[in-house]
């Protein structure tokens, strides 16, 4: 039976499941702000899997414990910083549809191909992805989901 402490917050013991869960359930906003330098210039299918390899990068130093940016690792751990998480999603698909709209303006994509759409499914790998690769501890599932949208978006490819 778990008891109520001093603070109103439950057992010790509640409050650590509370935590756990909300660090694996809350994605890090922080950690798809960290792809954003790639995400600016963004404008051939190059710099897309540069940016894959990045945040591949970058996941594996924050869900493995050897980020080189300790702050945003601690916080992905608390699950403090969860307010930023959607805005920054919000961002990363508005820059990602830019650069796959450049890239279909310099003839690498198709003229049909929509950026908006290829954009969110990008978007969404990246989240689930994560969400994944988190839970288990394993990059390989935000990998293949990268993997998967970027084989999408290249098969729109104009060339």
């Amino acid at each position: 039976m778990d008891s109520i402490d001093h603070y109103g917050e439950g057992s010790s013991m509640d409050r650590g499941r509370r935590s756990g869960l909300r660090a694996v359930s809350e994605p890090p906003g922080d950690v798809l702000a960290l792809g954003w330098s790639l995400l600016c210039g963004l404008d051939s299918l190059e710099d897309l899997a540069r940016w894959r390899d990045e945040i591949i990068d970058l996941h594996r130093e924050l869900i493995l414990g050897t980020s080189a940016v300790p702050d945003i690792a601690s916080r992905a751990r608390d699950g403090d910083g969860s307010g930023v998480a959607h805005p920054t999603a919000i961002a990363t698909r508005e820059a990602l549809a830019a650069g796959i709209e450049r890239m279909r303006d310099n003839g690498e994509l198709a003229v049909d191909a929509d950026p908006a759409r290829l954009a969110t499914g990008l978007t969404a790998a990246l989240q689930g992805g994560s969400l994944l690769a988190r839970t288990n501890r394993d990059i390989a599932p935000l990998g293949a989901a990268l993997d998967l949208a970027l084989s999408y978006v290249r098969s729109h490819s104009a060339r």
